[in-house]
């Protein structure tokens, strides 16, 4: 595995960040059909995809690197859609992705 160098986090970031933009456009694509949020959401993703798809050839642990991001985006999500799109968020939900982000952050020191 890769040593967490700054480019390795800065990476990282791309990703998440990449990922979080890709799937917040989503509903604003209207199913694919309004071209400009369509456009972005491709691109948020292709890009990220391919920076992801680096860090794994550069030696990160998929192991350890889909399960961070994917616990991550749920959040980022969840907050994106509380927030910008005003979905309602049950304590329960926010418990339980917080309770899965715990045992993922346990499961990948193991």
């Amino acid at each position: 595995m890769s040593a967490l160098s700054l480019p390795v986090i800065g990476a990282f970031l791309f990703t998440i960040v990449g990922q979080a933009i890709g799937l917040s456009l989503i509903p604003a694509t209207r199913g694919f059909t309004a071209v400009l949020p369509t456009i972005g959401c491709v691109v948020a993703f292709i890009s990220s995809f391919a920076v992801f798809a680096r860090l794994v050839n550069n030696g990160v642990e998929l192991s350890m690197l889909t399960p961070i991001i994917t616990v991550t985006l749920q959040l980022v999500v969840l907050v994106i859609g509380i927030t910008v799109y005003h979905e309602s968020a049950s304590v329960a939900k926010i418990g339980l992705l917080l309770g899965a982000t715990a045992l993922i952050a346990t499961a990948t020191q193991v």
